[in-house]
């Protein structure tokens, strides 16, 4: 196993957490492109919720934290944040439970990673149908899949902007048209490198038997 990030509270700390994996994941790119912070965790917790944990000074967590919240807000339900200017070393140790490896996947030429697209709605059925809408839709590649408990699910592809627009426009209308709702869906045209270091969790390569 590789190195994983450990924080003793040397810095501050932001943190947004939010209904569903597809909020936080859009939030956690807003907060690194706004500021000079570090990701240092994340974190499925359960019943929907997902946390995701910065590092910085407390100019830097402020500004991360107002525009992660403001990220994950405008696609789906924020349930907290908080800036935290001079947690205990205690406190450092919870977050490091559930810190992110010190180093992201790379790709072979060093390049930014390719657009992201990401939907997530309620139960298998539906982001099965998505999932199939996006494939045949557009030049792109099933990356991954998240079940965050209570049913609610996601899938993320990934190929250049345009495919990731159509991709994602034909997973939300085949759920419509099955009378279902997506709870937040979303593209990323240029997702922040450590955006990896949380997607290959849910690698389906990585999931597989």
């Amino acid at each position: 196993m590789g190195e994983f990030i450990r924080y003793q509270g040397e810095e501050a700390l932001g943190l947004i957490e939010t209904l569903g994996m597809v909020p936080a994941i859009f939030g956690a790119d807003a907060m690194l492109k706004a500021a000079n912070v570090k990701l240092v965790a994340y974190e499925n917790i359960g019943s929907t919720l997902v946390t995701v944990m910065v590092k910085g000074d407390v100019a830097a967590i402020t500004a991360s934290v107002e525009a992660g919240t403001t990220a994950a807000k405008s696609i789906g339900e924020l349930t907290a944040s908080n800036s935290m200017p001079r947690p205990i070393k205690a406190i450092g140790d919870i977050v490091s439970v559930h810190g992110l490896p010190v180093e992201g996947p790379q790709n072979e030429l060093g390049e930014s990673p390719a657009a992201m697209g990401f939907i997530e709605t309620f139960g298998i059925v539906f982001i099965l149908e998505a999932a199939d809408a996006m494939i045949k839709a557009a030049d792109v590649e099933l990356v991954g899949y998240e079940n965050v408990a209570s049913g609610y699910i996601s899938v993320l592809v990934r190929g250049d902007v345009s495919a990731c627009m159509a991709a994602v426009e034909a997973g939300v209308r085949a759920v419509e048209n099955m009378g279902a709702k997506v709870y937040s869906s979303i593209v990323i045209p240029s997702p922040h490198p450590d955006l990896l270091k949380i997607t290959q969790i849910y690698n389906i390569d990585n999931l597989l038997p």
